[in-house]
């Protein structure tokens, strides 16, 4: 397994396939921000799979699909069974928006999938269409009701926000205990310029935590079958609830970073936060596997020793480019 400069293992490539969505997120993808790229531009399945093979040359054996909705893409559920049955990757899992779950879930399931994080910042149909911009809340939460009755693993990923959707926390903690799932609260990250990246609008998962309090106290869980990303998790005692917390703002998780990321575009990010990336998509169509692996060695060197997000600075790719 290759290290990087600072002495962390890199096993685990988060792949966003499609720099399109089905909403449009007032902290994502807003109207007006999105320059679509073409199609010859994104990375075809099957170059994907390459990179995938190769990285596993070097030790990584973890996959998250993600996106822009990974479900828009036509295809998507075949190249996730084709990277399940790799057999150097151990772990394949999806984030999506839940929109297309319901419609996906039975050509999920025979894929092989067994784990999923559904995004989903609001409970409340009016606030929903806010912030997701267009989409309906039922239909996400169909698809949430289709992945548990079907057996997944989920998690569900909120996005909190100061003023927009911090009044549901608890409610979130009592959706979370009805549906036997864990929620996960994220802080607002400033990865597009909007008027949410202005400091009245962020949440600290401090803040969350103290909200929580009042369900019960909060009991640390050590639990690798959760994830392998930068969560802590947590039981709500005397709740039968588990929550975790993604603090990317106020305490940052760097030092534990095990990831890599590929945009569609074929570009590897060493960081969330990079500003820019190593270009794999010209040596993949040049049939240069070499100068592939050559730089995927560069970006893990060039891992920084932890992110350099501040509110104040939005960055030169989406979320939605780069797979986070």
């Amino acid at each position: 397994m290759l290290l990087d400069c600072y002495n962390r293992a890199i096993d685990y490539l988060r792949i966003s396939i499609t720099d399109r969505c089905n909403l449009r997120c007032i902290y994502c993808m807003p109207e007006g921000v999105v320059v679509r790229k073409a199609a010859s531009e994104i990375l075809s399945f099957e170059e994907i799979l390459r990179v995938v093979k190769i990285c596993t040359t070097i030790g990584v054996s973890k996959i998250k699909v993600s996106g822009g909705e990974p479900l828009i893409r036509k295809g998507c559920c075949k190249l996730l069974e084709s990277l399940i049955r790799l057999p150097k990757i151990q772990e394949v899992s999806l984030t999506t928006n839940g929109l297309l779950v319901k419609q996906y879930i039975k050509e999920l399931k025979e894929a092989g999938l067994k784990r999923m994080n559904i995004s989903i910042d609001t409970l409340d149909a009016q606030k929903f269409r806010y912030i997701a911009g267009c989409g309906e809340l039922p239909d996400v939460l169909r698809g949430i009701d289709a992945a548990i009755e079907n057996g997944f693993f989920v998690k569900l990923n909120v996005v909190m926000m100061k003023g927009v959707n911090d009044n549901e926390i608890t409610e979130f903690a009592q959706f979370a205990r009805k549906k036997k799932l864990i929620v996960r609260f994220i802080e607002l990250m400033p990865v597009v310029d909007s008027r949410l990246l202005n400091r009245d609008f962020y949440l600290s998962c401090e803040v969350v935590k103290k909200r929580l309090k009042s369900l019960g106290s909060l009991k640390p869980i050590h639990a690798k079958s959760f994830g392998n990303g930068p969560a802590q998790y947590f039981e709500i005692e005397n709740h039968s609830c588990v929550v975790g917390f993604i603090s990317s703002i106020s305490c940052k998780f760097c030092s534990s970073c095990n990831r890599i990321r590929l945009t569609s575009t074929g570009m590897l990010m060493p960081c969330l936060a990079s500003s820019d990336g190593f270009n794999l998509k010209d040596p993949l169509r040049q049939n240069k596997e070499e100068d592939v692996l050559a730089l995927l060695n560069k970006a893990i060197l060039a891992k920084p020793p932890e992110h350099d997000f501040v509110l104040s600075f939005p960055r030169q790719y989406l979320m939605s480019q780069i797979g986070g």
